[in-house]
C-alpha cells in the first residue's frame, strides 16, 4: 500500500470554509482506482494548518489521480485558500496495526 500526505497552511480564520471547498472537491472526484481510505485532519497547535492523508493499493494508482484531470478540477475548489505553504510526501506503507 501506499500513502500520500500533504501538509499545509491556509489563509487565517478560513478553515471552515476550506473544509466545506474540500468536501465539495473529494466528492466531486468520484469513484478513484485504488483509493482505499481519506482523511482531513487539522492541526490541534494551529488551527490555520492541517494535513490530507490518503491510503492507495497501488503506487501506480496515486499518481495517476495525482496526474489527474479530476484531481486539477478539485484543486481549483481549494486553492484560493492555500497560503502557498505546503509540502506533499509519498510513503511506502511499512507496517500497519489495526486498533484493537
Amino acid at each position: 500500500m501506499h500513502m500520500q500526505i500533504v501538509w499545509g497552511k491556509i489563509l487565517p480564520g478560513q478553515w471552515d470554509a476550506f473544509e466545506a471547498a474540500y468536501r465539495r472537491a473529494v466528492a466531486g472526484h468520484g469513484e478513484l482506482k485504488g483509493l482505499k481510505s481519506r482523511w482531513l485532519l487539522r492541526d490541534q497547535n494551529d488551527p490555520d494548518a492541517g494535513y490530507s492523508v490518503s491510503l492507495w493499493e497501488s503506487e501506480a494508482d496515486m499518481k495517476a489521480f495525482w496526474d489527474s484531470p479530476r484531481r486539477s478540477e478539485g484543486m481549483g475548489l481549494i486553492q484560493p485558500f492555500f497560503a502557498n505553504q505546503y509540502t506533499v510526501t509519498q510513503c511506502d506503507v511499512r507496517v500497519a496495526v489495526a486498533g484493537r
